[in-house]
């Protein structure tokens, strides 16, 4: 049973801000409430007041940036995103793992700003998000700012976020010319238990510089740049290369230096393996849109 609490359905970044003040230090921000409500019921967590973000209009929404990105407002939904014409359009590989987000129910309430504020370790958008080099706009009493999501997301359910901030936006760059972006994960129940993220640019007819990021691995998503350095020299066209393949292979054994969690999902040598496996398949992803983009 989830203890009683006052709700307050602010319409306003100031009348968040009032609403949270208000609670003494009792309150908590709440969007889709997919995480929150969950923890609440399970009694780890009890707040007197929770402030609802999800009327805010300037919270919504999903618009393109000057650099061909797009900033999502952060109480839109995995849903949202995931049937945005736009993001299909721009971060088509964003728009896919949205699609396997959890299941319906938690896609159609849950937020991009309420996923990332959470930091549950065993995150999709995060993981992807920190390979493009995103950034989260936050707003407090104090004012706005942008944090990377590498610095936003510091450990399990720990970020960067003052506790009276609220996550705005998230800022996602453009793949640019030659680039592209790929996500695999495999799942046994409805968190991944391991996630790999490519993001690639290419120049030439071959793969000039990477960015890897593993997630559900660690307690929070890290960028591996030995296994990113494999990739460079990876030709763009053409049916699955032995290049790739030996890319791969060194991938794995960079994965080999990560600290693996031992959990539910499997050992930590087999999480490694699986690594390496799904950069082989995000790495495919990413070489086709960056060969659509050359």
């Amino acid at each position: 049973m989830i203890p009683r609490f006052a709700l307050v359905r602010a319409r306003s970044l100031d009348e968040a801000f009032e609403a949270f003040a208000s609670a003494d230090g009792e309150g908590a921000y709440i969007a889709g409430g997919t995480e929150l409500l969950q923890v609440m019921k399970m009694g780890l967590a009890a707040f007197g007041t929770l402030v609802d973000l999800k009327p805010i209009e300037v919270l919504r929404g999903i618009e393109e940036t000057a650099d061909g990105g797009v900033r999502i407002g952060a109480a839109t939904t995995h849903r949202e995103i995931e049937r945005s014409g736009l993001v299909g359009a721009r971060l088509p590989a964003l728009a896919g793992l949205e699609g396997h987000v959890a299941n319906v129910r938690v896609r159609n309430q849950g937020t991009i700003g309420g996923n990332l504020a959470f930091a549950e370790p065993h995150s999709d958008p995060a993981t992807f998000l920190l390979a493009c080099e995103a950034e989260v706009e936050l707003a407090g009493p104090r004012g706005g700012r942008r944090v990377a999501v590498g610095d936003f997301v510091v450990g399990p359910l720990t970020t960067e976020r003052e506790p009276d901030e609220v996550v705005v936006a998230v800022r996602v760059p453009g793949a640019g010319t030659g680039g592209g972006r790929g996500y695999a994960k495999v799942k046994f129940f409805e968190r991944p238990a391991v996630s790999v993220a490519v993001a690639i640019r290419t120049a030439g007819g071959a793969v000039v510089d990477a960015r890897v990021a593993v997630g559900s691995m660690v307690e929070a998503p890290a960028v591996v740049p030995e296994a990113a350095r494999t990739l460079v020299g990876v030709p763009v066209s053409g049916p699955p290369s032995g290049e790739l393949e030996e890319a791969a292979g060194r991938a794995s054994e960079a994965f080999g230096s990560l600290d693996a969690i031992e959990d539910l999902n499997g050992s930590a040598d087999y999480k490694r393996h699986l690594a390496g496996v799904l950069l082989r398949r995000a790495a495919r992803d990413a070489l086709t849109e960056a060969a659509a983009n050359g």
